[in-house]
């Protein structure tokens, strides 16, 4: 058991919307200053190039988001950079923002959403990691009921630690706890798309 124990340890970091691809920059370069679009997935180890790429070439003025998601505490981890050098965020027009990237979102000291931009929210999965889920299946297939039962009880911790981590950021972040209605309200595979009202009542629009 302790093998899929560590599995899970590993999995609730890097909890993930999917994918493997990690982040890409495209610097924008007027009058003196840099904005920088951040495309692509969210990977564990992500915040230490992030804020490698943004001292680079600062001075920064702003980043720009359109990502599907990916490791959620990378995504808490650049957030809380944007925050302590105090970078402002958005979302362009035409673009997406989901799942993990609304945490690096509401870093931003200040936030933009552009009419016809998307925010999206979800509950973090980690059953895309198909070790642990093999690993898991072998366990309970090995010990039966007994077996099921210490997975169930590791699962449900590792849940509870991603949630305690992303509840303790938006108090941090000053954005509303509500928003966790939302986020715990709508299956991992599935996508609930903010409203303008939302952003606004969420606080995610400052």
């Amino acid at each position: 058991m302790s093998r899929v124990a560590a599995l899970i340890a590993g999995a609730a970091l890097g909890v993930f919307s999917g994918g493997a691809q990690a982040l890409d920059y495209e610097f924008y370069r007027q009058g003196g200053e840099t904005a920088v679009l951040v495309t692509g997935e969210f990977q564990y180890g992500d915040e230490k190039r992030f804020r490698r790429e943004i001292l680079n070439a600062k001075p920064v003025s702003e980043v720009i988001f359109a990502s599907p998601g990916g490791n959620v505490y990378a995504a808490l981890a650049i957030g809380r950079f944007l925050r302590e050098i105090g970078l402002p965020t958005r979302v362009n027009r035409g673009q997406a923002c989901a799942s993990a990237c609304v945490y690096a979102l509401i870093g931003g000291i200040f936030r933009t959403i552009e009419p016809g931009a998307r925010v999206g929210v979800h509950m973090s999965s980690i059953t895309g990691n198909k070790e642990l889920l093999r690993d898991v299946t072998e366990v309970i297939r090995r010990q039966g009921p007994a077996g099921a039962k210490e997975v169930l009880s590791l699962i449900e911790q590792s849940a509870a630690s991603v949630m305690a981590a992303q509840a303790r950021y938006l108090v941090d972040m000053s954005v509303s706890m509500e928003l966790m209605h939302p986020i715990t309200d709508t299956q991992s595979t599935d996508m609930h798309w903010l409203s303008r009202r939302e952003l606004e009542r969420y606080n995610i629009i400052n």
